[in-house]
């Protein structure tokens, strides 16, 4: 019995290697394909890593389900959904394979189906961001009716990303959304602050994050705090790449508050 269990250890030992490499190649390509350049060079580059990851190991699910994205991309729904249902043929709880089913399910507009594939998906692997990403999105797309039960359960995803990263902006930014609709203005200024003190990011193109000032100071307001609210009105009307409808809606926001605050306090 000790023999046998040394010659497993002696086996296992150099496939140790292999599997990094694979789940690096993996890695590589998953990075690549998030670049999304308008060249297209990034996809061809993301799809070269995968196949150098299948070609080391044939059997591993994930970069299956990446070359489905990646004909999804190319509009060849047929192809990607045989690259899922492959990937799931090795692995059946491979969460980006059920993420990709989902995708077809969606355009398809079959909500319901789509909903069970990324919900088995963050059962198996509750801590998969691309899973509870796409969760929380489906439960919460403009395209379908989302109940107050879908928001709370998108909730829970959000914060189990900002779990997994703190640093995580898109998730600050959907949560304090999500606290807005239900009225929660602390939580929902507490969130958009975060994005605030999170900046810009390197991987976004669009200048975007000044506008939350104007959450801020829409949250600050509701809770009364007039000062607070001014001055996050006045960052927003003095940013960069706010436009003259912002800048003028801003302003005039200011311009009601400094009344708020001169008018006198009612008498007991």
């Amino acid at each position: 019995m000790l023999r046998y269990a040394l010659l497993l250890i002696a086996l296992a030992g150099p496939l140790a290697p292999q599997a990094r490499e694979v789940q690096r190649l993996f890695e590589r390509g998953r990075d690549l394909f998030e670049e999304h350049d308008d060249s297209g060079e990034a996809a061809q580059e993301a799809e070269t890593a995968f196949r150098q990851a299948l070609a080391r190991d044939p059997r591993f699910a994930p970069a299956i389900a990446y070359l489905g994205f990646l004909a999804l991309d190319r509009q060849q729904p047929t192809e990607a959904e045989a690259a899922f249902r492959r990937a799931l043929r090795n692995d059946a709880t491979c969460a980006e394979a059920r993420v990709g089913l989902a995708h077809l399910h969606l355009a398809a507009g079959r909500r319901a189906e789509a909903l069970q594939e990324v919900r088995t998906a963050v059962r198996a692997h509750p801590e998969n961001r691309l899973a509870l990403w796409e969760l929380a999105i489906d439960l919460t797309t403009e395209n379908f009716p989302s109940t107050d039960a879908m928001w709370r359960e998108a909730m829970t995803c959000w914060q189990t990303l900002l779990r997994l990263n703190a640093g995580d902006r898109d998730a600050h930014h959907s949560l304090a959304k999500a606290y807005e609709r239900f009225g929660n203005w602390p939580e929902a200024e507490r969130h958009y602050r975060a994005v605030l003190r999170i900046g810009q990011t390197s991987e976004d193109s669009d200048v975007w994050v000044y506008s939350v000032h104007g959450d801020v100071a829409r949250m600050a307001q509701r809770q009364g705090k007039y000062q607070e609210a001014i001055r996050e009105y006045e960052a927003l009307s003095t940013s960069d790449g706010a436009g003259d409808e912002e800048i003028g809606n801003a302003r005039r926001e200011i311009e009601v508050l400094h009344r708020k605050l001169a008018a006198p306090a009612p008498q007991p």
